[in-house]
């Protein structure tokens, strides 16, 4: 009994790390908080729900003021600093061309905001849309207007102003045929110094020479066609950030009211990677379970800390901008929502253990008697499996791995931000069994360990769960012992004694690339489940799901078959008490 316990509490913790890494952006959105009180009256349709006037920034009454866009920093005096738009909500939401750039201050990240007034009232009468701003690393900040103006550029030493113009953003289209360039520009300080922009186009361009320039565009449009789940063709209001080791973009599916996540290495090659956020599911709700439905959320923004989005914000219209006519209780507000960005930069990064796009290896030490490790780069295993930043010590076992920036430390084979999963689902505390000589799928190195042939056999010494096969690629006393196996980086028949004949179903490739932010060592078959072959050396055929994240019904047989062969080989070697007869040993045993 207490064999298929252990057996089922492995099953749910794979299913539970399986689920996690499943989980869409979408998804790491959190309740809010409600700062003042839900109000039944508040304007807006009644499809929007009761909902906290005092959230973000709107006029209560709807009186004077539409606002848009909205982006929070906070100041060196603590407070939160909101710049937006806004217009006169008399000429309904048509009215926005006549929109100013505005700063907003509140005590508290979801608000209420106060509104402070005009930003640089003596420039054009203040006049702005698709206003956003940056606090840049010499400490001045800056806010960037595009849409009503082409790209025009402020900077201050204080977020009280004054605002001084440095003029248009100079843009070196660099041979490729580029359009809406200066409309809703979204602005970032990458790692490196330099200053990314990401505007309606699609376009990124970047500046080597500070924030005023000259951008230089490096890539054609990024914003994907032709996407399941999104029809049309219109792509606005781009964000952009970097964190948890790669560079994101979230951009809005303007006729199906949605957005798409995309996701790059490096700020130049992007691709498709989920549903970003979609006003019609339940993503805008409270603490006590009420939800808010508005008809759209535009003009994006991210609010960091410590490295991790803690909230977006949000334009909010409660109808179709076509029926806002001003006069008539519809209009827009800013709103702040609550995202898990720890959480979701942990799970989904490539910076953290066993992740790409952190610093490259250089092949690792060499574990005793063993193959020489692998590189990994960006998070793609190569054959010989050595993770980044991993020391393989003398034996085969790891040194805890290297935790890169933006990522978590797998502690006993624990699921890595980022990485694979550990084999026989050892997310168990210090292993799958710590009964003696526990072995871990006989010597399976999991994804992004290393697979250690030949040498002298690991005295008494369990298999590391954390995907690193002791020295010798681990006979463990009293565990399965693997005869004969061909332990080569590129897949092989293991025959364990005791057990049956795993046998590979498929070549390995060399060097599995990261899927999903999940490193992967090969995969074969079409349709929606392929088998996944172990850079170990033991092609054991794990059900793995098409999005690239392990099967947990795949983990779950192979650890009965760990347990059936243990069991099998201690009913062997142990005396059998009261007299009752011993089975044979198999030949060549002894």
């Amino acid at each position: 009994m207490s064999t298929f316990l252990r057996l089922f509490g492995i099953m749910v913790c794979v299913c539970a790390a399986s689920s996690a890494f499943a989980a869409d952006f979408i998804t790491y959105f959190q309740p809010t908080p409600i700062v003042g009180q839900l109000s039944k009256t508040a304007w807006g349709t009644a499809a929007v729900g009761p909902r906290d006037t005092s959230n973000g920034l709107e006029d209560p009454t709807m009186s004077k003021w539409a606002y848009w866009d909205g982006k929070i920093i906070k100041g060196p005096d603590g407070k939160y600093h909101l710049f937006g738009s806004r217009w006169d909500q008399a000429g309904g939401h048509a009215g926005y061309p006549n929109s100013v750039a505005i700063h907003a201050v509140s005590d508290a990240v979801l608000g209420p905001y106060a509104d402070q007034g005009i930003c640089y009232p003596d420039n054009q009468g203040g006049k702005g849309h698709n206003v956003t701003a940056i606090a840049m690393s010499d400490g001045r900040y800056g806010i960037v207007v595009s849409d009503t103006r082409p790209g025009d550029l402020f900077i201050a030493s204080s977020l009280e102003g004054p605002w001084a113009f440095q003029g248009h953003i100079p843009i070196d289209s660099n041979g490729h045929t580029t359009t809406r360039l200066t409309d809703n520009m979204s602005i970032m300080q990458r790692p490196d110094g330099r200053y990314m922009i990401v505007p309606l186009g699609g376009f990124v361009m970047i500046s080597d020479t500070g924030i005023t320039g000259p951008y230089k565009v490096v890539t054609d449009n990024i914003f994907p066609q032709n996407v399941p789940g999104y029809p049309s063709a219109t792509r606005e209001d781009p964000v952009v950030w970097f964190s948890g080791g790669q560079y994101h973009v979230l951009v809005d599916d303007y006729h199906d009211r949605k957005a798409m996540h995309l996701t790059s290495p490096d700020g130049t090659t992007w691709k498709y990677k989920d549903l970003a956020y979609d006003p019609t599911t339940d993503m805008v709700r409270y603490t006590d379970g009420t939800v808010n439905h508005w008809f759209k959320l535009e003009r994006v923004g991210v609010y960091m800390e410590n490295g991790h989005v803690t909230y977006f914000t949000f334009a909010a219209i409660d109808v179709d901008k076509t029926l806002d006519l001003g006069n008539d209780q519809h209009g827009s507000k800013i709103i702040v929502v609550p995202f898990d960005g720890a959480r979701f930069d942990a799970e989904t990064g490539i910076g953290g253990t066993g992740g790409a796009g952190g610093t490259t290896g250089t092949g690792g030490t060499t574990a005793l008697g063993g193959a020489t490790g692998g590189t990994t780069v960006g998070g793609t295993t190569s054959s010989g499996g050595s993770r980044t930043g991993g020391t393989t010590a003398a034996g085969g076992s790891r040194t805890g791995g290297a935790t890169a920036t933006g990522g978590v430390m797998a502690s006993g084979g624990a699921v890595t931000s980022g990485g694979a999963v550990a084999s026989a689902a050892a997310v168990a505390s210090a292993g799958a069994f710590a009964s003696a000589g526990s072995v871990a799928m006989g010597g399976i190195a999991a994804t992004g360990g290393e697979s250690v042939t030949g040498g002298a056999p690991a005295a008494g010494g369990d298999t590391s769960l954390g995907g690193v096969v002791a020295s010798g690629g681990a006979l463990a006393t009293g565990g399965v012992a693997t005869l004969g196996s061909t332990a080569s980086p590129s897949g092989g028949t293991v025959a364990s004694t005791g057990g049956a004949t795993v046998t590979s179903s498929t070549s390995v490739a060399t060097g599995g690339a990261s899927t999903d932010g999940l490193a992967q060592t090969s995969s074969a078959g079409t349709g929606p489940e392929k088998a996944a072959t172990s850079a170990g050396g033991c092609s054991c055929a794990i059900v793995q799901h098409d999005n690239g994240h392990p099967g947990a019904m795949g983990f779950f047989i192979v650890a009965i078959f760990t347990m059936l062969a243990r069991r099998r080989r201690r009913m062997e070697d142990s005396e059998w008490p009261r007299g009752r007869l011993r089975l044979p040993p198999r030949p060549g045993t002894r």
